[in-house]
């Protein structure tokens, strides 16, 4: 029964009189009489508070239309929903796919509304939800987000971005710590290649996600990054809210540089997957397409170097062929010339000889004819051809010796020349060559510390290790 009961009646000299106690009971009686027992109220969570007693508290408001980033509402009511009754509730939502109450989320709850006198709050006492109303909602604000940005051409224009031909150095927006931090991560590691990861820790839930992912892309952007990676794990429709929001998809679309998403859920797309340069099912997919990018540069940069290393060794082995007709060929003509020059020498040698002979002879035949009148005579003209017949075989001789010797000294200079396009010979003036995994190191940058170089030199072979890389741009 009621405890209404005026202090005083009404009268022409001034309004009725209550106590604060039938204050309260007469506003719980009209609340009852004019809402009834439950009613279903449409609004906006704000202010979610989760009380350790287990019960949730938070304001259902009406935001203002003419100002919607506003924080003061048009309209707001607290709501309580006490423990026994968010079970339920909870058990509701996840039947629904996992959604999970947040600020700024609309919903439609079912509850009573009340006075609670020890506080003088009006209050409605939660005691079910209306699941569709929320997955509408969210529904209709990304069909309407996604028609906006389509009509400002946002949905393409990170597309539109050139991907880089070797994507090394990866900016990174998430949590740090996180499973999609580790898996992301983790893939990159694995690949064993060289990675430059800059991470901005960023939270990927919540009312500040938004605005927080778009300050980490921007940020990022101006860092000189190759690409960004957004990345977060699975969760349920309303966990990836953030991904659903202007803010991200602006930031998102305005990158200078591609950004390629890895937001863990299988079936949906998010706004953030539909204005990125690429779209991957989860971080660890996001960290292979990019692991799958930088390989194909690699693979083609070492197929370029092992043409070139074939080219070359086409080519010396072509100057050694070269090099080798050349010197048989030096060696068949000294040979020739040499045969040439014994041939000339033993023809003169005859020829002398036979001259001598036949000089000799008549001499001989003079002397004896005119025998002692012109002893002195003969042997005069005798001892002169002798002398004659020695400087004449001194020239021969001395011209003999000169052929082969000139014929010798040739030969040595083409085998000079061969010696000095001879790589060993290279290598024995000091010059070495330095490889790593097979490969001729050109380029400092091409090795990170702790890689094994094997250096080859005149004597044979060295190995070291690199102590200090030499990072490029």
């Amino acid at each position: 029964m009621s405890r209404f009961r005026p202090s005083e009646p009404s009268t022409a000299f001034g309004p009725m009189a209550f106590t604060v106690a039938e204050l309260a009971d007469r506003i719980k009686q009209v609340l009852g009489d004019a809402f009834g027992d439950e009613l279903w109220v449409e609004g906006e969570i704000r202010n979610l508070s989760r009380a350790r007693s287990g019960h949730t508290y938070f304001d259902l408001v009406e935001p203002d239309p003419d100002n919607r980033a506003s924080r003061q509402p048009e309209a707001s009511v607290s709501v309580a929903l006490f423990r026994f009754n968010r079970e339920r509730v909870e058990e509701t939502l996840r039947r629904h796919g996992g959604i999970a109450m947040e600020d700024g989320m609309k919903i439609r709850v079912q509850g009573k509304v009340d006075f609670w006198p020890p506080a003088g709050r009006l209050q409605l006492y939660m005691s079910g939800i209306d699941p569709n109303f929320t997955l509408g909602e969210l529904e209709a604000e990304r069909l309407r987000l996604l028609e906006k940005l389509r009509a400002e051409g946002l949905l393409a224009k990170n597309h539109s971005v050139a991907f880089p031909t070797a994507p090394v150095r990866i900016g990174l927006v998430t949590s740090s710590g996180s499973a999609a931090h580790r898996d992301f991560v983790g893939e990159l590691e694995a690949s064993g290649l060289a990675w430059e990861v800059v991470l901005a820790d960023t939270p990927v839930q919540g009312v500040d996600a938004p605005p927080r992912i778009a300050a980490a892309v921007a940020a990022l952007g101006g860092a000189g990054v190759d690409v960004i990676a957004v990345v977060r794990g699975g969760g349920a429709r309303t966990d990836l809210a953030a991904f659903d929001s202007e803010a991200a998809a602006r930031a998102i679309a305005g990158a200078p540089v591609p950004v390629i998403t890895g937001v863990g859920h299988e079936i949906d797309r998010t706004i953030a997957d539909e204005v990125a340069h690429e779209a991957q099912k989860t971080p660890t997919a996001a960290a292979v397409f990019i692991v799958g990018a930088a390989r194909i540069h690699l693979e083609s940069t070492e197929k370029a170097w092992s043409s070139i290393a074939d080219r070359a060794q086409r080519l010396l082995g072509d100057a050694d062929q070269r090099l080798t007709a050349a010197g048989q060929t030096a060696a068949r003509t000294a040979e020739v010339r040499l045969y040439r020059a014994g041939s000339r020498l033993h023809g003169r040698a005859a020829r002398i000889r036979e001259l001598a002979e036949n000089r000799t002879r008549g001499e001989t035949r003079r002397v004896d004819g005119c025998a002692g009148t012109v002893r002195h005579q003969a042997a005069t003209v005798i001892a002169s051809g002798r002398r004659t017949l020695e400087r004449k075989k001194s020239g021969v001789v001395a011209q003999s010796l000169r052929i082969p010797k000139a014929a010798v000294k040739e030969l040595d200079n083409l085998d000079s020349r061969m010696h000095l396009l001879d790589p060993r010979a290279i290598l024995a003036r000091g010059w070495s060559i330095t490889r790593h995994r097979g490969q001729v190191v050109r380029d400092p940058s091409a090795v990170a510390a702790g890689d094994e170089l094997v250096t080859t030199v005149a004597g044979g072979e060295l190995r070291s290790t690199v102590s200090q890389g030499n990072q490029g741009a």
